[in-house]
């Protein structure tokens, strides 16, 4: 469900960059998904976390992982593909990787986990096209994605080491994180937007779908999977968010695959799964 909820969001982003800018479609996003939660917790006669303890992380995390990075999509997706962005997104595994071995102590770097960071990286590389002109005058936008993967990378560990301890509840923490985040960019959209000039309903069907179910939703469910399934369980989501966003942004949007763009997903994934350890040294070995 993760999976396919975000995979989409990549598309709902293009479709309501054609009416807002940047920080309207991250103020919207953010808006409309606490929202959404806050109508939950009013069936459920629940209330957002306001507890400092628990309140200085929510904000930290509302900041580094929805509203700059939200941003940085938004903005990058003026310049590149759906489909491009979708497939760099698939790099958070690959930080959370890397930051997990750095800040988690149970988390020890071999030879074989480091050769598949290496590889993670090439993946990169191949998946950027880096040779090709598209790369060469977009490289902006690519890192842009590329900044917003490591937020969200961040977000998963900081959730998993602070927030997860304190027994929140998933509703009530999430729309107090988003809350903190549209405020910040309504501030900034305040001074730097201007009003839309006009409303096509693709794009308003489609900033509602990204704010109540991209973000709304799908949060609560990122919280949940962190909670029962931690945090390097957890980025493993991002396998199947190409594949989605890929197959939306071609068929529904008509954008263009470059060929070099899976092939570098796969590399990338490839790496990550050495990384986690999800394939060992010796099915390596006995496969060569």
């Amino acid at each position: 469900m993760l999976s396919v909820t975000w995979g989409f969001s990549f598309l709902f982003i293009k479709v309501a960059g054609g009416f807002l800018d940047p920080y309207q479609t991250t103020f919207a996003r953010l808006a409309l998904g606490a929202l959404t939660l806050y109508l939950v917790l009013i069936f459920q006669r629940g209330r957002p976390v306001l507890h400092w303890g628990a309140l200085k992380h929510l904000a930290l995390i509302g900041t580094l992982s929805q509203a700059i990075p939200f941003t940085l999509f938004a903005w990058a997706e003026h310049h590149i593909s759906s489909v491009a962005a979708g497939l760099m997104n698939s790099t958070m595994s690959l930080w959370t990787a890397a930051l997990a071995i750095l800040i988690l102590p149970e988390e020890r770097l071999s030879r074989f986990r480091l050769s598949g960071l290496l590889i993670g990286f090439v993946g990169v590389a191949v998946l950027l096209g880096v040779w090709d002109t598209d790369f060469r005058a977009d490289w902006k936008a690519y890192l842009a994605c590329g900044l917003s993967t490591i937020g969200y990378a961040v977000s998963v560990l900081w959730t998993r080491r602070f927030i997860t301890p304190l027994q929140l509840d998933p509703f009530g923490a999430v729309s107090t994180q988003l809350s903190i985040g549209a405020v910040e960019c309504l501030i900034v959209s305040l001074f730097v937007s201007s009003r839309p000039t006009h409303w096509p309903m693709t794009g308003v069907v489609s900033i509602v779908l990204l704010g109540a179910i991209g973000t709304g939703v799908a949060l609560v469910l990122n919280f949940l999977l962190i909670k029962r399934a931690g945090a390097m369980a957890t980025s493993t989501v991002t396998y199947s968010i190409p594949i989605v966003s890929t197959i939306a942004g071609v068929v529904i949007l008509h954008e263009t695959l470059h060929w070099y763009e899976p092939i570098g997903a796969v590399i990338v994934l490839f790496g990550i799964s050495i990384v986690q350890q999800i394939i060992k040294p010796k099915v390596v070995a006995d496969a060569l």
